[in-house]
């Protein structure tokens, strides 16, 4: 069985699902949206670097900014509940897999895949979006967004659907090739494994129960 556990990345409830879980599971293996580069930065609390063009660089520079506005609203490091899904598998005596595609190869097929236009498209919309403006035309949502809270499954498929249609490089890279990407290394390991939790982003829980249920294996969302 894989038990999939979808988080916001700067949710407290992300981290209470994720200890709650895994304590009351005790899987054999605790599987996590992570590359050991990322892994590292979040256990060093760095930012990596890369060297990329001007346009790229400003690009990645907005989302640090964007995710940084947003986790000062929580009070939580972004990816905190990864880190935490790691120490409580080492509590539960369960092994650890990172199950990500490499960030640097990620943000390669990124920045190739998006053309002049979608790029300046998506640092407009980022730039109106740390100034307060547009983002409930993005995704309207009654009552606003909890940042605290995950969000309902018809906020995600929403925002899944608006980002396909609007950023379809990046929705493909992001979101798609990543589903696939990680949906296949647990279908390898659930060869290994017999219970496995798996601590992915929200925005993927779909698409990936979807590839691992096509291929027989038996999967419950937490």
């Amino acid at each position: 069985m894989i038990y999939l556990i979808g988080t916001s990345h700067i949710a407290k409830e992300s981290l209470d699902k994720v200890d709650h879980s895994i304590t009351g599971i005790k899987p054999d293996l605790v599987a996590v949206e992570l590359d050991l580069a990322r892994l590292k930065g979040l256990q060093q609390n760095k930012k990596g670097k890369m060297k990329l063009p001007i346009v790229q660089k400003i690009i990645m520079l907005l989302l640090q900014k964007m995710q940084e506005t947003l986790s000062k609203e929580t009070g939580i490091l972004p990816g905190q509940e990864m880190l935490d899904a790691v120490r409580h598998a080492k509590k539960a005596d369960s092994k650890v897999a990172l199950i990500d595609q490499r960030i640097d190869i990620t943000i390669n097929k990124l920045m190739r895949a998006m053309g002049l236009k979608e790029k300046f498209k998506l640092i407009s919309y980022m730039i109106f979006g740390l100034l307060g403006i547009g983002a409930s035309k993005v995704v309207p949502v009654k009552g606003g967004v909890d940042l605290n809270k995950i969000p309902e499954e018809e906020f995600i498929d929403m925002a899944m659907g608006y980002m396909e249609a609007s950023f379809p490089s990046i929705y493909k890279v992001l979101v798609a090739d990543r589903n696939w990407f990680m949906a296949h290394n647990l279908m390898k390991l659930s060869a290994d494994y017999e219970n496995i939790v798996a601590v992915v982003g929200a925005g993927h829980v779909k698409g990936m129960r979807e590839l691992l249920e096509n291929d027989g294996i038996s999967v419950q969302v937490l």
